[in-house]
């Protein structure tokens, strides 16, 4: 069983080498498409790719981004592959709790198609802030160590079955190749660093308000310290310990309300 990553990245120069080499550690190959970075994104994928064979600088474009941006990739590869094996949608902010593995063999046991994973996001806090302002945030540690207040509040799908006799076609399926129905039972946990210091906040809502693939972003980059989070409305992430699900019911049914209310 063979693991492919699709990492699609722009202006993640802060934090991409720590994701690819976190998921190198379990993934065959890992393709990453540059889409339009104007800091060290790229130039880190390269010298990376020099040390870790599974990493692989496959694009660079500056071409809006899509979500079938990916479909790049995988019509590249997938008739190489089996039906046995699995597409990662890597997202260059995020990091596995676990090896992946054993929860893609036993989708392969069940012939599911696809593996949810519980999003755990992981906030800049009012904590946060004022070590920042106080000048006692160390950016050499691992974001893994400053970032340790989060919330479970949503659920993705991140690996998809490869499908050896049928491409991707963008026009009719922008998310996900077409013919992919059934999810897996088992469950993974991934943790998001979406919002990780002021700088890169700032940089990170200018990219994407107003963008017609975001639309989901309502914050205007002057007003990015909403963004803050206070810790006693989150979780505090202890190392060793499982991460917390219990307050994903409440954030769901604030989703709909927002869904109702639009």
């Amino acid at each position: 069983m063979k693991i492919y990553g699709i990492c699609v990245a722009k202006n993640e120069e802060d934090i991409i080498a720590e994701c690819l080499i976190h998921a190198a550690a379990f993934c065959d190959q890992i393709f990453v498409i540059d889409n339009g970075s104007s800091d060290n994104t790229w130039a880190i994928v390269h010298n990376l790719a020099k040390e870790h064979a599974q990493i692989v600088p496959f694009l660079r474009t500056d071409e809006p981004f899509r979500d079938s941006i990916r479909s790049l990739v995988y019509n590249q590869y997938f008739q190489a592959l089996s039906a046995q094996d699995w597409w990662f949608r890597l997202d260059a902010d995020e990091f596995l709790t676990d090896n992946p593995r054993s929860a893609l063999e036993l989708a392969n046991k069940e012939k599911a198609d696809f593996i949810q994973a519980w999003q755990a996001q992981f906030y800049f806090t009012d904590v946060d802030y004022k070590n920042w302002q106080a000048g006692n945030e160390n950016l050499g540690d691992s974001i893994i160590e400053r970032r340790r207040y989060y919330a479970v509040n949503w659920r993705e799908y991140r690996f998809f079955r490869n499908q050896p006799n049928q491409a991707w076609e963008e026009a009719t399926a922008p998310q996900w190749p077409e013919g992919l129905k059934k999810v897996a039972s088992k469950r993974i946990v991934n943790c998001h660093y979406q919002d990780r210091n002021p700088d890169q906040i700032q940089n990170r809502l200018k990219q994407r308000y107003g963008h017609t693939q975001f639309r989901h972003i309502v914050t205007a980059p002057e007003d990015w310290k909403t963004k803050i989070r206070t810790v006693n409305s989150l979780d505090l992430y202890q190392p060793g310990q499982a991460l917390k699900i219990r307050r994903l019911k409440f954030y769901l049914q604030r989703i709909r309300k927002k869904i109702l209310k639009c």
